[in-house]
C-alpha cells in the first residue's frame, strides 16, 4: 500500500508547483489559534499566495481518498505547516526544496509522546511507529525553550538542529493584551454568572486534566470538593471532546467545552492539572497552577513523563481533590521566571521574564517556509 501510494505520488510531483501554503491540522472541530494567525501571517506576507487547509484525519477505509487529497496538495505546494502525525507527509519522499514545518499542538510537553512513548500502552508499537516513518521528513519543527526542544528532538526521532526557536503562534495569542480583554468579555457575556463572581470577589478555578484512554477521569470529585467552599466561586471543567467520563449536574460547575481551552485562559484565576500542556499556557498569562496527579504511579506506567515531574512542574503537587480545590482558592501570585527561563526562553526574555511586545511567532514561521513570491 505504501509502495503504490509512493508511486502515485511520484507522477503527482510532476505537476507544476502552485503559490500554495498547505495546513494540514489534526484538529476535527475548527481550525486552530495556531493555524488561524499562521493563515494571517501568510496573507499578510504572501498576499500571492493561496492557502489550504485539510483536516487530517485516522488511517481508516473511509480516510483513503482524502489521502489522494493531501498527497495532490503535498505535490504542488509551495509550503506545508502540520500540527500533529500527518501520514503522506512522513512516509513519501517530497520534491527536493519543499519545506515542511511542524507546528506541534502545545507549546511543551510533560508526558511522553511520538518515539519518546513508542512501546508503552497508551504510544505506538515501535514496528508500527518505523513502518509509518513517524515523524519524518520535517525540515524544521518549532520550539519555544531548550527543554521542549530536547524533548521534541527525542519524540520526534529528528537531528537537533531541525528543532529551531520558533515559538509558536498562541505565544502572541496569549500576550496580546487586547484580544486577551475582548476573550475576557466574550465570555462573560455568555456566561454572566462569572462576571457577577469576579465582581464579588470570588475566584473562577479551571480544571484541565489530562484524558486518559479507557479512564474516567474524577470530574465529580472536583465538583463535589468545589462546592464545600464559598458560592461565589465558579469551577469550569474541560473534558476532552471524546471523554466520555461522568460530568456533575448544575451547581456552581460550568462544563466549558463550547470555549476553547486558550479563551478560558483569559479568566482563569487559577487552573488545576496534571500532566497536561496547557501548563505552559498559563504562565504565559501568570495563572497559578495546583497539580494532582491522582494516578501519576499509572500513568507513568501506561505511557510515562518527558520531564522530572517533581522537579519541573511549577506548582504546589497537591494528592487528593479537595486539597486541589483548596490551593486553588487560595494560592497567591506566582513567579514563574525560573520555569520560563527553561521552558519558554525562546519566547520570553532571558532570565524568564516576559516581553515587552508579543514575539511575532507566527511571522517567524512563515519565514521559516522561505516562499518566493
Amino acid at each position: 500500500m505504501i509502495t503504490g501510494a509512493r508511486s502515485i505520488y511520484a507522477v503527482m510531483k510532476l505537476l507544476p508547483v502552485q503559490r500554495k501554503v498547505v495546513l494540514i491540522t489534526r484538529e476535527p472541530r475548527q481550525i486552530t489559534v495556531d493555524f488561524r494567525l499562521l493563515k494571517d501571517s501568510i496573507q499578510r506576507k504572501h498576499p500571492g499566495h493561496r492557502i489550504v487547509v485539510i483536516k487530517h484525519r485516522k488511517l481508516s477505509a473511509s480516510y483513503i481518498p482524502k489521502a489522494f487529497r493531501e498527497m495532490y496538495h503535498l505535490a504542488t505546494c509551495s509550503g506545508c505547516l502540520v500540527d500533529g502525525y500527518i501520514i503522506p507527509v512522513s512516509i513519501l519522499n517530497h520534491r527536493k526544496g519543499l519545506r515542511i514545518g511542524q507546528i506541534w499542538h502545545a507549546l511543551g510537553a510533560i508526558k511522553k509522546f511520538g518515539h519518546l512513548a513508542s512501546g508503552t500502552r497508551e504510544g505506538p508499537h515501535p514496528r508500527v511507529a518505523a513502518t509509518m516513518r513517524m515523524h519524518q521528513n520535517y525540515t524544521f519543527v518549532c520550539a519555544s525553550g531548550h527543554v521542549p526542544a530536547s524533548v521534541y528532538t527525542a519524540a520526534f526521532g529528528i537531528p537537533g538542529h531541525r528543532v529551531q526557536p520558533l515559538g509558536m503562534p498562541r505565544v502572541d495569542y496569549l500576550l496580546d493584551s487586547e484580544t486577551v480583554a475582548s476573550r475576557r468579555e466574550r465570555i462573560f457575556t455568555r456566561y454572566p454568572q462569572l462576571r457577577e463572581s469576579a465582581a464579588s470577589g470570588g475566584r473562577t478555578v479551571v480544571y484541565i486534566p489530562t484524558f486518559r484512554r479507557g479512564k474516567h477521569i474524577p470530574y465529580t470529585q472536583v465538583a463535589a470538593a468545589f462546592a464545600e467552599h464559598d458560592a461565589a466561586n465558579t469551577l469550569v471543567l474541560l473534558p476532552h471532546p471524546i471523554d466520555k467520563s461522568p460530568l456533575p449536574n448544575g451547581g456552581r460547575t460550568i462544563i466549558g467545552t463550547d470555549v476553547g481551552v486558550l479563551d478560558w485562559l483569559a479568566v482563569a484565576d487559577a487552573v488545576i492539572t496534571d500532566y497536561s500542556a496547557v501548563t505552559y499556557e498559563a504562565t504565559l498569562r501568570n495563572i497559578p497552577l495546583v497539580f494532582w496527579p491522582y494516578d501519576i504511579g499509572n500513568y507513568t506506567e501506561d505511557r510515562g513523563l518527558a520531564v522530572d515531574y517533581e522537579a519541573e512542574v511549577p506548582g504546589p503537587i497537591v494528592g487528593s481533590a479537595t486539597e486541589a480545590v483548596r490551593t486553588a482558592l487560595s494560592i497567591g501570585h506566582p513567579d514563574y521566571r525560573k520555569f520560563r527561563a527553561k521552558h519558554l526562553n525562546f519566547v520570553t526574555q532571558e532570565d524568564g521574564s516576559l516581553p515587552d511586545e508579543p514575539p511575532a511567532c507566527a511571522d517567524r514561521i512563515v519565514d521559516a517556509l522561505e516562499l518566493k513570491d
